[in-house]
């Protein structure tokens, strides 16, 4: 009986992977998740192809960004009793948390329970929820441009453009800087549209779409809730209804004004400030760029390039609190970014990658620093893009210059046809397996490989290449039980799982 259970495991574990409306490949440094279908077949691909990463990142650093378990726990009930999700969030977290769980186990021992749907809620609220449980280092600054400040640059002449900084929490063991991922949608109704997150994070912090309106998601000053009525929706989810549908606001087009009515519709629970951006000819008023000024006490405001009149026309900044909805308040950040557009009113892309650098820090372990650095043009639809490591800020790299068409179509139209699978590349043996692991893969790079328990743990053990495609894996140290092999070949993911028997 034993054995026809093991049997039954692997074959759940053999599930295929081309099937999935998504995958994964990379860009220079920068890991890209194309996902496309309903929301729910966008979702479970999500979750299939980063089911390890999701865990690790929900265990160990949101666990640690929320400070312990009882907060945790705390946020699981505070969520339900305030919070609506839209039901294209609902379908994707339903989606996600199926895929995990027919790749690896969904149990934690941390939290010793099921990592659920509610999990997806909370993990993707932190600037919702940071209203009421003090989640540390939640910064960032942001700094536009166009016309006038940009005629002068070759590259721009004159169209806008805006740098952004994610300043975020960087946990002990510096797991977060491993998981970053730029999400490629292209989903079955609404706009194409991208996202700059982390494995499990629904909605957008930093985004475009395909008409080029794109948005960044800063707190803002006066934090805290007073009014609880009606429910909320998550902000960043808000943002990326905004951005991923047709025409949010019914008004007969697609412009700026969609962004800027999907994050003042619904009641919010923090205070924020957000960075819209769009194609001059889809701008308001003839700006191309506006800031959402957002509160739970006293609603929202929108500030314009004439309310900054220092810098204006043409020129916005902005940090970490309002400008218009309160009168403003000192911040090292925005007088830094002032003083120099106040020296040099001339913006080109390589001075707002530079204006990056000079308000962002280093990732420090147990605080915090700038994890990504961007650059939108939302005209070209194209993206600069880099990501934090160890000890290496992403403003302190040189961006990766990505455009749209090197993202959509984000997959092969017959890939999601019947009987349109690609042949499998990835193939081991012997299996079950006692000492060595043979493999032959679709890479030539060991480090496309990677090993999981059933846990969704990562197992730390080194793969030789034998010849070509030919690698070999030393398991004689690990527990007897069932494994899980990804080959993750930069276009597609495979896996295959095996029986360690002694």
């Amino acid at each position: 009986m034993k054995n026809a259970v093991t049997i039954a495991v692997i074959l759940v574990f053999a599930v295929p992977v081309f099937g999935l409306n998504g995958s994964l490949e990379t860009i220079g440094e920068i890991r890209v998740l194309n996902l496309w279908g309903t929301w729910e077949e966008m979702g479970y691909a999500h979750g299939y192809l980063l089911g390890p990463d999701l865990k690790e990142f929900y265990e160990e650093y949101f666990l640690e960004l929320a400070g312990s378990q009882a907060n945790v726990n705390y946020l699981r009930n505070y969520f339900p009793i305030y919070f609506s999700v839209p039901e294209e969030f609902s379908d994707y977290a339903d989606g996600i948390i199926a895929g995990v769980s027919d790749t690896i186990s969904i149990w934690s021992s941390v939290y010793g329970r099921n990592i659920d749907v509610l999990d997806i809620f909370i993990s993707s609220s932190v600037p919702d929820l940071s209203a009421v449980v003090d989640f540390q280092q939640l910064l960032c600054s942001s700094a536009s441009a166009w016309g006038s400040a940009t005629s002068n640059d070759p590259a721009l002449q004159g169209s806008p453009a805006v740098s952004r900084n994610l300043d975020y929490y960087v946990d002990t063991q510096e797991t977060i800087l491993d998981q970053h991922l730029l999400l490629v949608y292209d989903p079955e109704v609404g706009q194409d549209w991208i996202s700059v997150a982390f494995p499990g994070f629904m909605g957008c912090l930093s985004g475009m779409n395909e008409t080029g309106l794109n948005a960044s998601l800063n707190m803002g000053n006066y934090q805290g809730t007073s009014q609880t009525t009606p429910e909320f929706v998550p902000i960043c989810m808000a943002l990326a209804l905004g951005l991923s549908s047709e025409d949010f606001d019914n008004s007969g087009t697609c412009d700026i004004s969609d962004v800027m009515a999907s994050v003042t519709t619904w009641n919010r629970s923090n205070s924020y400030d957000i960075h819209i951006s769009s194609p001059a000819d889809i701008g308001t008023g003839g700006n191309p760029a506006v800031i959402a000024e957002i509160n739970n006490h006293s609603g929202y405001a929108f500030r314009y390039a004439t309310d900054e009149s220092s810098i204006s026309p043409d020129r916005m900044i902005l940090t970490n609190h309002h400008r218009v909805l309160y009168p403003p308040v000192s911040c090292y950040r925005y007088s830094r970014l002032l003083d120099s557009l106040e020296t040099n009113p001339d913006v080109t892309l390589n001075r707002l990658w530079n204006f990056m650098g000079a308000v962002g820090g280093p990732p420090t372990p147990g605080v915090g620093g700038t994890l990504q650095t961007m650059i939108f043009q939302p005209e070209q639809r194209r993206t600069g893009l880099a990501f934090a490591s160890s000890g290496t800020a992403s403003y302190s790299k040189s961006p990766e210059w990505i455009e749209w068409s090197d993202l959509y179509p984000n997959h092969d139209p017959q890939s999601v046809e019947e009987g349109s699978a690609h042949p499998a590349t990835l193939h081991i043996y012997p299996n079950p397996v006692s000492s060595v692991l043979y493999i032959t893969a679709g890479v030539s790079n060991a480090e496309r490989l990677r090993l999981f328990d059933l846990s969704g743990r990562q197992m730390s053990v080194p793969f030789s290449r034998t010849a070509g495609n030919q690698f070999a894996v030393d398991i004689s140290n690990l527990a007897p039980g069932l494994y899980l092999l990804m080959n993750n070949s930069g276009e597609i993911t495979e896996r295959a799982s095996f029986l360690i028997l002694r």
